[in-house]
């Protein structure tokens, strides 16, 4: 019988957690298990065949990790997946049982978006191998998008007639890794026809899983799996332990079961005595019909951002960058703020931590000048410092407060002399963090969605390969684009042909040079700023402060003339904050206009 024809009229329990079931039951924690496809085969069989008779309708092939971030190249992979979809097939025919056999698939993560194409072609040689083994069932588990099963999906699709799950992980509040809730993912889920099953495994406990599912309407015509975890992990001297809860999962996994739940297992924890106790707590009841409904994919609210009406005037627009202080005295950058309001300008944004060197916090302080200045602040949110918890942290704290706009940057990396003293965290670059954030518009701040623009480092030997980072980033909702200081006419060139391929706005960055010293730090410490040293030479070390400002003045005006034709807006960067320069800087900018 085909696994369609038997959902429909049958409820299929499914086998627990293969890979700590193995660690425990053979004893090494850090083994990779999927290896013993090769290197145990019979230790696998064994396990399979102990869930078998348990009562699970359905095992998963113990290849959750077989792809290249385990293994050292595709051909190893290739081999293993074949072994172990052998083992599943040879423990069924051992068994002398009618039980599905599933294709299982972990994530594989990319680093960046450049690779997104290489690792969507290992999940396709992977699928590929599957189907020439003979598998028909291919279960994707531990998602937190559908980025790649989507296009997967419809890829075995069109191989035969085959059924596809996709699972997502899910943690106790109901959002992804990716910051997705349930209620979207469903949304999402259910515009995609090629597959026929999603649903949750891992990341959270039965109890809190039911209280999730209990509330959700489901998709028509798509089947529903629930795999929760034996519960949360505890990590004792070196080893992470599950709590025995048996009786307590099987509880809870019959209130899912009545929820209409199609299949039904167990994940990380689990063991053939859950899957045991759950089939005999089962064997007795009839399936139970899924709450269902037709299901829309809502869309986030608009919000302009604070530039938006002077943008669609065609009006230059003024963005000043501030710099938060190493210490608790704002005084400097209170004053700044204000001195650049009365000067008219547009907003304030301010830089977290420039150089990976740790400043005061820019979302705070964010908020403090925008409700005491009374001017839009627009702070920068860097990657490198936060995982995926602070960075949502962050971002509903300064939305709490009042900020709608944000600057997104991946981050300088760390200094060299300071690595394995300091950390960097990169669970996303920017492109990433845009899409988690567009999630975020489309359900937690659907009534008032915030706006995000990226930076645009414009160096680089393959300028169309910045552009089309920059279309990622727009696809992704990036407003606009703040350029880093541009200096040469070479520089400008380069701007003017960016701006020509791509259809955004560019607010050019304008940084001042307020020294001979400061002109030969610029040259000689920041990498990828280009400064030609006919600029440096207007300098000299024995130059009053005025006097080292009024050059400033004139070549900033000089370079900004060049770019009027480009530049949506002109994006000031204060060195020292010294924001009375910027503001005479402003306002001979604005008379190129008159």
């Amino acid at each position: 019988m085909k696994i369609t024809e038997y959902l429909m009229d049958h409820r299929l329990i499914t086998d627990g957690a293969f890979g700590t079931y193995y660690q425990k039951k053979f004893g090494d924690e850090y083994y990779v298990v999927e290896k013993a496809n090769t290197e145990a085969p019979d230790r696998v069989k064994e396990i399979h065949l102990e869930y078998i008779a348990a009562g699970a309708g359905l095992i998963r092939t113990n290849t959750f990790a077989s792809n290249t971030m385990f293994f050292d190249s595709l051909q190893e992979v290739v081999n293993n997946v074949e072994a172990g979809y052998a083992i599943a097939k040879k423990a069924v025919e051992e068994s002398k049982k009618e039980v599905f056999i599933a294709a299982d698939l972990g994530p594989i993560y990319d680093s960046d978006n450049e690779e997104y194409e290489s690792v969507l072609a290992e999940y396709k040689t992977i699928c590929d191998t599957f189907f020439a083994c003979g598998a028909r069932i291919f279960l994707f588990e531990t998602l937190s998008d559908l980025n790649y099963v989507a296009p997967l999906a419809e890829y075995i699709k069109e191989k035969g007639e085959t059924f596809v799950i996709a699972q997502f992980s899910f943690d106790k509040s109901g959002y992804t890794k990716s910051g997705i809730s349930v209620r979207r993912m469903i949304e999402r889920v259910a515009q995609e026809k090629a597959l026929d099953a999603f649903g949750f495994n891992c990341g959270v406990e039965p109890a809190h899983l039911y209280h999730i599912l209990k509330e959700v309407t489901f998709p028509e015509g798509k089947f529903v799996t629930a795999l929760p975890n034996a519960g949360y992990p505890v990590f004792l001297r070196g080893k992470t332990i599950y709590s025995n809860n048996e009786a307590y999962f099987v509880k809870m996994q019959e209130k899912i079961a009545d929820l209409g739940i199609d299949i039904l297992g167990g994940c990380c924890g689990t063991e053939p005595s859950y899957i045991r106790n759950l089939t005999k707590a089962l064997k007795d009841t009839k399936k139970a019909e899924k709450k269902t409904g037709k299901i829309t994919l809502s869309e986030a609210g608009h919000n302009n951002h604070a530039l938006e009406e002077k943008f669609q005037k065609n009006e230059k627009v003024y963005i000043v960058e501030l710099d938060p202080p190493f210490q608790t005295d704002v005084s400097k950058v209170m004053q700044g703020a204000k001195l650049l309001k009365e000067n008219q300008v547009d907003l304030i944004t301010l830089a977290d931590s420039p150089m990976a060197r740790a400043r005061m916090d820019a979302g705070i302080l964010a908020a403090k000048i925008q409700n005491e200045v009374k001017i839009p602040v627009m702070p920068h949110m860097c990657c490198r410092d936060k995982n995926v918890l602070a960075l949502r942290s962050a971002i509903l704290g300064d939305y709490m407060s009042g900020i709608r706009q944000f600057l997104f940057i991946t981050g300088d990396p760390v200094a060299r002399e300071y690595r394995g003293k300091i950390s960097s965290v990169f669970d996303f670059n920017s492109i990433k963090l845009m899409n988690y954030v567009k999630e975020m518009n489309a359900d937690v701040f659907a009534d008032e969605p915030v706006c995000y623009s990226g930076a645009l480092n414009y160096h680089g030997a393959n300028v169309d390969a910045i552009i089309n980072r920059m279309k990622l980033k727009i696809a992704e909702g990036c407003t606009f684009f703040l350029t880093q200081p541009i200096y040469t006419d070479e520089d400008i060139e380069r701007i003017r042909y960016i701006k020509e391929h791509v259809n955004t706005r560019l607010i050019c960055g304008i940084m001042p040079l307020v020294s001979y010293k400061n002109a030969m730090f610029v040259c000689n410490e920041m990498p990828g700023i280009h400064i030609t040293q006919d600029i440096v030479d207007k300098y000299s070390p024995d130059m009053t402060r005025e006097e080292a400002e009024a050059v400033a003045t004139k070549i900033s005006v000089e370079i900004a003339a060049k770019l009027y034709d480009i530049a949506d807006g002109f994006y000031m960067m204060t060195p020292f904050n010294r924001a009375g320069l910027i503001s005479n800087i402003i306002t001979e900018i604005r008379k190129l206009g008159d």
